[in-house]
């Protein structure tokens, strides 16, 4: 294609875009949209003309995008998300939509506090509190690997996460929030498992509950585990939960890991206890990825503010 025109997208050309990377369809973004698919076709046309790129490839299995098309699309996500905040802001409405992603653990640990600083107990006037906050958020939880697909993809404002490997897109941001560590959990009355110090290799022969192998978690507790040059682990159950190992292993003989700080609330239940290992495993940060345009958005700007404040308690 030749060198794009100094002129910009406008507003529908970016709602076609985002249409079309969503359904995989022009078909099915014209029907989504209200337009006639003529019309639809044109104006991804037209895109790709200012763009001077070819964003979709057309084929009977739909309209899926080029390499171009997928960094296209995820700015233009953010874009339509900054544009229904301006609408928002003009309308006078005070509740603005933001997409965040958050890991399990993060569930646990930040967002509890994150919500009692937007809504605190006030039980005088809870409802007038909870109408008064700016933010309105729509949370999805995941794993680490699926949030940072979405936010490399736009589809979130923020991602909660522990790893954020591959990271060359230059338009993202990976902040530090806190460190955590992992932990391995057996059940109170555990009749193998001694109270004192324990050497890995006397866990090697336990009946393991572990979390699915694609996970951060059990990534870096795998990683943790060969360099001691301990044979494979292979769990009779893998989850895709770390509050479905705690379950198991509260009721039956089975080994499992857990973040340390679910798990000392779990302790103090008497429902298990932390195995007390002569080396205890690393630490790993807990972390925030936005895009770098998040920084120019003052609402996001205040969010990613009050995540960062709300993080330090974690510590």
């Amino acid at each position: 294609m030749t060198s794009p025109p100094n002129k910009p997208l406008q507003r529908r050309h970016i709602e076609a875009l985002v249409a079309v990377g969503e359904s995989h369809s022009v078909h099915r973004a014209a029907r989504e949209l209200g337009v006639p698919q003529p019309v639809l076709s044109r104006l991804l046309a037209e895109a790709e003309g200012l763009l001077g790129a070819r964003l979709f490839e057309r084929s009977s299995h739909g309209s899926l995008p080029t390499a171009q098309g997928k960094a296209v699309l995820s700015q233009a996500r953010f874009a339509l998300r900054a544009i229904e905040r301006l609408n928002d802001t003009i309308a006078e409405s005070r509740r603005r939509p933001i997409q965040l992603g958050c890991i399990p653990r993060a569930m646990h640990t930040l967002m509890p506090g994150l919500l009692a600083r937007l809504y605190p107990a006030v039980p005088d006037d809870a409802s007038a509190r909870a109408a008064d906050t700016p933010y309105q958020f729509r949370v999805v939880e995941g794993s680490s690997k699926m949030l940072f697909d979405q936010i490399a993809a736009g589809s979130l404002d923020f991602a909660i996460l522990r790893s954020a490997t591959g990271n060359d897109e230059d338009d993202l941001v990976v902040e530090r929030l806190y460190q955590e560590r992992t932990v391995i959990i057996c059940a109170a009355g555990h009749p193998t498992i001694p109270a004192g110090p324990t050497a890995l290799s006397r866990l090697a022969g336990q009946s393991w509950a572990l979390p699915e192998a694609e996970t951060s978690s059990r990534v870096t507790f795998d990683a943790f585990w060969n360099e001691h040059g301990l044979p494979k682990i292979r769990p009779v159950i893998e989850t895709r939960s770390f509050e479905s190992n705690l379950a198991l292993v509260a009721g039956t003989s089975l080994v499992s890991i857990a973040p340390e700080s679910v798990a000392r609330s779990h302790v103090a239940f008497g429902l298990l206890r932390i195995v007390k290992l002569r080396r205890p495993l690393p630490a790993n940060p807990v972390m925030l990825a936005f895009n770098r345009m998040a920084s120019d958005d003052p609402l996001l700007s205040g969010f990613r503010q009050m995540i960062h404040q709300t993080a330090q308690s974690c510590e």
